[in-house]
Order: C-alpha cells, then sequence, then structure tokens
C-alpha cells in the first residue's frame, strides 16, 4: 500500500480529510487533497495518481465534468466515485466513467465505510502489481514462450468447482502455472499478456487445451467425470478457425463438448463485440458451454450480458469477499443472481474464503463455489488426493458448523 499515490476531491473539509485520514490508516503514505475539480486538474498534471476519490456534488466544476476531464485527458487510471445521493444515481455516473475508459474501483455512498475502502485498495494494488509487472515482460521474448511450451514447462493446476448443495465435485477450473528452468516462478498475468503481445497466444492456447484434455481423458479411464473449465483470452476470439479447432482437439480424445467450459472475461463482452460474436455461437453451436468469467470488475450490464450465447456467470470474488459484512454489496450480489437466474444462467461464486460468504451465497441460491476454503489450485496428483481424503473431511466440518449454527439459532 505504501506505494500507492493517492488524490481526495471534497468541497467538504470534513468529508476530504475523513478520505484522507482513512487512507492513511490503511499505511498509504502518498495522500492529497483537493478543494475542487480545478485544483485537482492542476495536480493531477503535475503528479500521476493511482487512485482518485471523486465528490459528485462540488461547485466551480461537479463530479461528473471532473471525472469527464480526467479520462478525456487521461489524467489517472483509476477512481473512487462518491456522494450523498442515491445509490443508483452514483453507480450510474460510475457507468458512464468507465464507459469514458476510467477504470471505477467502487461507487460509494458517503461517508466512505473502511470495508469498502479496504476492498477498493486490495483491488488498486492488485491492478498495480499487474501493471507494474508490464516491466517485466522484456524478460521474456517471443522464443521463451515457445520453447516453454515445446519443453512443457507451462503447466496445469486444477481448482474444484463444488454445488452448494452437498458439495458435490461438479468440475474443475484448469489454471495455467510455469516454472521457468532459469526464472523460477513465472505470472501467468506476466507470460499470458507476454503470449498476447507476441501474438503467439493461439499457440499457447491449444497448447494448454491439449494437455487439459489429455488430463481430463486420463481421470476418465480411472472413472472419474466432471466437466472441465478452460479460460480462452478474449484476443482469441477474433479467430474464426477458433471453434473449429477446439473442436477438434476434443473430438480427438473423444471428450463430449458439453462438459467443456470455456470461460471469457467480462471485458470481453463490454462494448461492441460483433467480431467475438460469431465464434461465440459457433462454440456454442459446437455443444461447448460458456462462462463469462469475472463478473462484477467491470460495468457490463443485462442488455450486454444477453448479446452473449452464455450457460455460466461467474462472481468474481469483488462481489462476494466478505459480502456477509457488507449491505451494500450483499444488495448488489443479490440483484446479480437473480438477473442470471432471469437469463438462464448457471452461476459459480469464486473467491470464497469463509464459512459465512459460503452460507450467504448458498442461500442466496448460487449453484457452485469455488475458493481457498475449500481447496487452493492444484497439480492432478494432488487433486485425485484431495477428492479422495479432503473432500468428505470439509463435508463432515461443514455439516457440524451447520448443525452448530441451527443450535445457536434455536436456543
Amino acid at each position: 500500500m505504501n506505494s500507492l499515490s493517492i488524490l481526495v476531491v471534497d468541497d467538504s473539509n470534513v468529508q476530504r480529510n475523513h478520505v484522507i485520514n482513512m487512507c492513511l490508516e490503511q499505511k498509504v503514505q502518498q495522500v492529497h487533497g483537493a478543494e475542487n475539480g480545478l485544483v485537482a486538474i492542476e495536480k493531477l498534471k503535475l503528479t500521476q495518481y493511482d487512485l482518485v476519490f471523486i465528490d459528485l456534488e462540488m461547485p466551480v466544476m461537479d463530479g461528473v465534468e471532473l471525472a469527464r476531464k480526467i479520462a478525456k485527458d487521461e489524467l489517472a487510471g483509476s477512481v473512487i466515485i462518491l456522494s450523498s445521493k442515491d445509490p443508483s444515481l452514483i453507480l450510474s455516473i460510475g457507468t458512464m466513467a468507465e464507459s469514458d475508459g476510467l477504470n471505477v474501483l467502487g461507487t460509494f455512498k458517503k461517508p466512505l465505510q473502511v470495508k469498502d475502502l479496504e476492498t477498493s485498495l486490495k483491488m488498486l494494488a492488485t491492478r498495480k502489481v499487474k501493471t507494474d509487472s508490464h516491466t517485466l515482460y522484456n524478460r521474456l521474448t517471443k522464443e521463451d514462450i515457445l520453447q516453454g511450451v515445446q519443453n512443457k514447462e507451462i503447466t496445469l493446476f486444477y481448482q474444484p468447482k463444488l454445488t452448494c448443495k452437498g458439495l458435490l465435485l461438479k468440475g474443475v477450473e484448469a489454471l495455467a502455472r510455469w516454472e521457468h528452468s532459469t526464472l523460477g516462478f513465472v505470472s501467468p498475468v506476466e507470460f499470458i499478456t507476454a503470449a498476447e503481445q507476441f501474438n503467439v497466444i493461439s499457440q499457447l492456447t491449444h497448447y494448454l487445451f491439449e494437455l487439459a484434455l489429455a488430463q481430463k481423458a486420463n481421470w476418465r479411464k480411472h472413472g472419474v467425470n466432471f466437466h472441465l473449465a478452460f479460460n480462452l483470452s478474449p484476443l482469441s476470439l477474433s479467430d474464426c478457425d477458433l471453434a473449429e479447432k477446439i473442436s477438434q482437439q476434443v473430438n480427438h480424445y473423444q471428450i463430449d463438448a458439453k462438459d467443456i467450459v470455456l470461460e471469457v472475461t467480462e471485458n470481453a463482452i463490454c462494448g461492441e463485440v460483433s467480431s467475438a460474436i460469431e465464434t461465440l455461437a459457433k462454440l456454442r453451436l459446437a455443444g461447448f458451454k460458456l462462462a463469462i468469467d469475472d463478473y462484477g470488475t467491470g460495468f457490463a450490464n443485462a442488455q450486454q450480458l444477453s448479446r452473449v450465447p452464455a450457460t455460466e456467470l461467474k462472481l468474481d470474488r469483488i462481489l462476494v469477499d466478505n459480502v456477509a459484512t457488507r449491505p451494500q454489496q450483499l444488495a448488489i450480489l443479490k440483484s446479480t443472481v437473480n438477473l442470471a437466474k432471469d437469463l438462464t444462467l448457471n452461476t459459480v461464486a469464486e473467491g470464497i474464503e469463509n464459512y459465512e460468504d459460503f452460507t450467504l451465497v448458498s442461500d442466496l441460491g448460487v449453484d457452485l463455489v469455488q475458493g481457498y476454503y475449500f481447496a487452493k489450485p492444484m497439480d492432478s496428483t494432488a487433486l485425485v488426493s484431495w477428492l479422495k481424503k479432503d473432500l468428505a473431511k470439509i463435508r463432515k466440518t461443514l455439516q457440524e458448523k451447520l448443525a452448530e449454527t441451527k443450535n445457536n439459532c434455536s436456543s
């Protein structure tokens, strides 16, 4: 947190200092204030801030105009919208700012709450690490990635997806990992983004998909069968032959396409998606299931969701994390789950890390759960061991907690 720089724009000294002090308590060392939009713009021209808090109601220049100015002149990458007005109005301004190209970390009603700040700063720090890691991409060349594929250094780990009711193993998500021969562990963010930049994402995708299918076929030989989720880069959707290539790979292993869930990020459906619709439609016609991944990190709406022939909606951990203690976030999660039901989409809650969040999403009617509370991503051997030994223990522990909670409520 101490590497972040933040500007708080609010004409109220009390509200401005409130947010500044909260940021300082979160160990952010570079926090400055501005009493109106014009002062903020001057500061933004002189200093590059990671995050700008924008109050909507200000004299001289209101928050709406300031947000548009920041987006137009690219004065900052991330913003948080604050106001004492109705939450739906604040959210609509956030949607506008996002469509202008800003990264909107949150839209909150005043006064800002500690939990909202903590979650937002965590998101910002994560994004900053990912952005800063771009400076490391020069250590990876196109040949590095192709060699990693050829030498099979890039492998797959698997994270279980469980039903809320009964904790039955419904499927696994395949996640790429790379233990480089000289660099050591290389983050997926780094090598996948590099593969996109070097235009070798297609080779990497089909190589990893081949590994996943071979593993699924091997599990099937041992009587273990569940669906396999596999991530597609948004850039892959521009490949008009993608559906045919993937279908050929699946047919080679005699795997039913309906047992494969292909995940595309929410960003892939924001804005104009006409170039990707044909590929997505072909994949669905071929029998594959489609999941919209990381839902909640952007501002995709019901109309955009309806344009994609998806079968599953994956709720990002941003929506789920500590939702039991955040009423406003809970309201958003409830409406999202109901929206998914209206669109006949299965729902998966990602990032479940505690019992409270699990019981809450389960009560909301979420279909599947995934997260460290149940299992971290693991290699194929560890997954089989987890399935034989650990899953039963998890079920037993959960039953005991449910029974304890029921007894406490009745007493």
